[in-house]
């Protein structure tokens, strides 16, 4: 007769992180690869067809397509035209003046002074004279400015030519950047999508055990809690695969948006969740190799150099600025006279005599004339408040903050380096032991799942083993996870795109 079997189980649920809850895969399955569960049809409005793409195609699809990129090229664009205002600054500049004025004066003493363009005039208008005077002037001419010397002008061009050169070393850095955002974001989703069939595999297993369990309890020879710790256990692994497609389709989508897709566009992965080639070079090398030719270093002693240009800027502020002015054009008046009253008087031996009738005439004039000149202008600034001195102290700050800010950065370099480097050799053996625990894992479910039908052992037992058996499975997946993610790390770092000798194996 069978033993019944009356263990309790104390509380041992299986719920494990998103990340590691890669669940049971049975027992003599194939190495843990990432497939593709069944998808949701595309609406019959709108089909769609699914992109597949290995990691390769997605790296050169994002990198022809990234925002991040064409927005690092309209700085480059801007960082250019700002060089173009530098150098345009000190070129000689031309204009086309012109000047036009009207005026009209009337008078009752026969004198009109400063009428525009002319000057004084004089009328003899007699007692009761009047006069009205209407002028007209116009200028046309050329005005060439032409900046002699001027202090600033080599340090402005300076700090120009550093800041389109920083400018593309930054285009450079987000090139880097952007393909290891594609990486990351499709190792995610080879990460994700890989959890859907592991998780369906535990619930099949899962659903066998309770379909056991209830059999065994019909049979008289199970506990009731048997029963239930097999339903919590499918209830689980429902669970665990609910969140399991949640997190593929936020993988995908994280995906598709660093390629640029529009939303409704599906995307299917080629590759399989699979440990890449190994990373060969020893750390010391590493480091050198991020450390040298680093666009993000480039970018930021471009900054310094041009802080530093800056701090030539400000103090040219304050030193003498000469520059040469020259004009020339031709001008046109017309002076026109259109009332002109006078009232003679006749004068006897000295004395007033009677007035002689009053005379109304008018008249005009008209001319043109050219001109042309040349103007030495010298500027030297004498006091400014201490206007250049503080713009020279700020100059320098930015300066040293620019220096600062390059050993920051070699800092992070090196953290960044030195934990991908660490993560990378610990990945490898992670990956032989949890693969080692899992094929153990795999035999102990076996062993177990006999002695519970055959009664000898507990169901506590099986989900202990069957436990085990995830978690090394979660792990497994993880390290190759981190495995790939690490080795793409260093190719970031050191701007490595080709892959390097060596396996897993070999490590």
């Amino acid at each position: 007769m069978r033993r019944r079997s009356r263990h309790r189980f104390n509380g041992l649920a299986l719920v494990l992180s998103p990340l590691a809850a890669l669940a049971l895969r049975p027992a003599g399955a194939m190495p843990l690869q990432a497939q593709a569960a069944p998808r949701p049809s595309a609406k019959a409005e709108a089909p769609q067809q699914p992109l597949a793409l290995t990691l390769d195609q997605a790296i050169a699809l994002g990198m022809g397509q990234s925002l991040a990129l064409r927005n690092s090229g309209l700085v480059v664009d801007e960082s250019r035209a700002l060089q173009g205002l530098a150098r345009a600054r000190f070129m000689p500049k031309l204009d086309l003046v012109g000047l036009g004025t009207y005026g009209q004066v009337g008078t009752d003493i026969g004198f009109i002074s400063n009428l525009p363009a002319i000057g004084d005039l004089n009328f003899e208008l007699g007692g009761d004279g009047y006069a009205v005077v209407q002028n007209t002037f116009v200028n046309v001419g050329l005005a060439l400015t032409v900046p002699l010397i001027d202090f600033s002008r080599g340090p402005l061009q300076k700090a120009a030519r550093a800041g389109v050169a920083a400018a593309e070393a930054q285009g450079s850095e987000q090139q880097r950047r952007t393909r290891f955002a594609i990486q990351t974001a499709y190792l995610n989703a080879q990460l994700a999508d890989a959890l859907i069939p592991v998780w369906e595999s535990a619930l099949q297993v899962s659903t066998r055990l309770l379909s056991d369990a209830r059999a065994i309890r019909r049979e008289g020879l199970a506990a009731r809690i048997d029963t239930l710790q097999a339903e919590a256990l499918v209830e689980t692994d429902r669970q665990g695969l609910a969140e399991a497609r949640s997190q593929r389709t936020i993988a995908l989508s994280a995906l598709a948006r660093q390629l640029d897709l529009p939303p409704q566009k599906e995307v299917i992965l080629q590759d399989p969740l699979r440990p890449g080639p190994a990373w060969t070079l020893a750390l010391d090398p590493t480091l050198q190799r991020a450390l040298q030719d680093r666009p993000a270093l480039e970018a930021l002693d471009q900054q310094r150099q041009a802080n530093l240009a800056r701090i030539q800027v400000a103090r040219a502020s304050g030193m003498p600025q000469l520059g040469l002015l020259l004009g020339g054009g031709i001008s046109g008046d017309w002076l026109n006279v259109p009332v002109l009253n006078t009232s003679p008087r006749v004068s006897v031996n000295g004395a007033a005599g009677p007035d002689l009738p009053t005379v109304n005439t008018s008249g005009s004039v008209s001319g043109s004339f050219y001109d042309w000149g040349a103007v030495l202008g010298l500027r030297q600034p004498l006091f400014d408040g201490g206007l250049t001195r503080e713009a020279v102290a700020l100059a320098k700050r930015r300066a040293q903050q620019s220096e600062l800010a390059i050993e920051i950065a070699e800092q992070a370099i090196t953290q960044q380096v030195e934990t991908f480097y660490a993560s990378h050799q610990a990945a490898g053996p992670q990956m032989r032991a949890a693969a080692a625990a899992a094929a153990a894992g795999a035999e102990a479910v076996r062993d177990a799942l006999l002695r519970y039908r055959a009664g000898v052992a507990p169901i506590t037992e099986l989900l202990i083993a069957q436990r085990n058996l995830q978690a090394a499975r979660s792990a497994e997946a993880v390290a190759i996870h981190r495995w790939n993610l690490s080795r793409a790390g260093l190719e970031l770092e050191t701007g490595t795109t080709a892959a390097e000798s060596g396996s897993p194996a070999s490590l």
